[in-house]
């Protein structure tokens, strides 16, 4: 019930209780005047009547105050309520304000976080793919480097399977093309010859330690004059094998037998030519880790013809050391290498493609 509801109330209630006065007055007058016209008896009665009326019209006024004091608290309560609810209303609507805003604040505030873990994850993204990329270029690189400087094969070999690993790994699809070109540059190095390089050098070395089991020839003379022209050299050696020679050549001194077939019996003469020998063999072993192919194959044509000249050639030890020197002269250490920059270049085309 709010306030015109009890304000229309009141005047219905209050008429209500002025005709129920009025009426409770005629009943009197009317019963005064029966009454009166009918004996004296009947006024102690009407006394009676008339104070009865009294009580009831002060009753009726006494719960009429009782009412308007009970209406007028009512109201004072529904508006006191309607105060306090609007108050409510009032601090409810600042708090959704101020929830609002605040939401407003945090979705904000998350789009930013958003906004810089993208850049982020971008800037990660972009730098995982930059260090992918230059580390395949340096694998490519270091491939070439290995063939073209060194001539190791295995070593160019070993670049590219792991710059072809590397790119599968990244997942690029652009890169596909540079996997195209690795898969033929490890093609073509498969392809090559390779020399067995430690094999090689223990073959060597066994053939350097057969030379004190050969046995000289008995049928030839070595002379001062021919062991110096087996030793000449130029004045301005072009190997190390020459100059090992001419620095030998005033070392070694082969005295002269006038007598024809005259063996080596000296133990100096053998030993300097055994010891010459080995030297040429120690040369070919150095060059064969230089990959010097002229050095490594003059070093050992020049040992066999010694070997051939000055020891017994009906010796199975002779003959076995004759044919192993001719076999590892034989071996070639500089094969015809392939391009294998085509991978190299084929990188640097797409990367500078993303860079535009």
């Amino acid at each position: 019930m709010d306030n015109k509801e009890i304000d229309k109330s009141l005047p219905e209630q209050t008429n209500d209780i002025e005709s129920s006065s009025e009426t409770d007055d005629e009943q009197i007058e009317s019963a005064v005047k029966s009454k009166t016209g009918s004996s004296k008896t009947g006024s102690g009665l009407a006394i009676i009547a008339i104070l009865l009326s009294m009580g009831a019209v002060a009753a009726c006024g006494y719960l009429f105050l009782t009412q308007n004091n009970q209406n007028q608290q009512m109201l004072s309560t529904i508006n006191s309520l309607d105060a306090a609810l609007q108050a409510t209303r009032e601090e409810q609507q600042r708090n959704l304000q101020q929830l609002q805003k605040s939401l407003e604040r945090q979705h904000a505030e998350t789009l930013s976080v958003k906004k810089s873990m993208a850049g982020l994850y971008s800037s990660i993204e972009n730098t995982q793919q930059t260090w992918s990329v230059e580390e395949v270029h340096q694998l490519l690189q270091l491939a070439v480097d290995q063939l073209l400087l060194a001539a190791n094969i295995d070593g160019a070999l070993t670049a590219l399977d792991i710059a072809d690993r590397r790119i599968a790994d990244y997942g690029d699809p652009e890169l596909q093309p540079v996997r195209q070109q690795i898969a033929q540059d490890i093609a073509s190095l498969q392809q090559i010859e390779r020399i067995d390089l430690a094999g090689t050098i223990n073959r060597l070395h066994a053939v350097e330690q057969s030379i004190d089991n050969l046995q000289p020839d008995s049928s030839v003379a070595t002379t001062d004059k021919e062991t110096s022209a087996d030793l000449k050299t130029t004045d301005k050696p072009d190997s190390v094998w020459q100059q090992i020679v001419q620095d030998l050549s005033g070392v070694v001194k082969i005295r002269r037998i006038d007598q024809p077939a005259i063996p080596l019996s000296a133990p100096d003469q053998q030993y300097f030519l055994r010891e010459n020998t080995r030297a040429l063999i120690m040369t070919a072993r150095m060059a064969l880790l230089r990959n010097d192919g002229e050095t490594y194959r003059n070093s050992l044509q020049q040992a066999q013809q010694w070997v051939m000249k000055y020891f017994n050639s009906d010796s199975q030890n002779t003959r076995w050391t004759v044919n192993e020197l001719k076999k590892l002269a034989a071996i070639n250490l500089n094969p015809q290498l392939p391009d294998i920059t085509g991978s190299l270049v084929q990188l640097q085309k797409i990367t500078e493609g993303k860079l535009k």
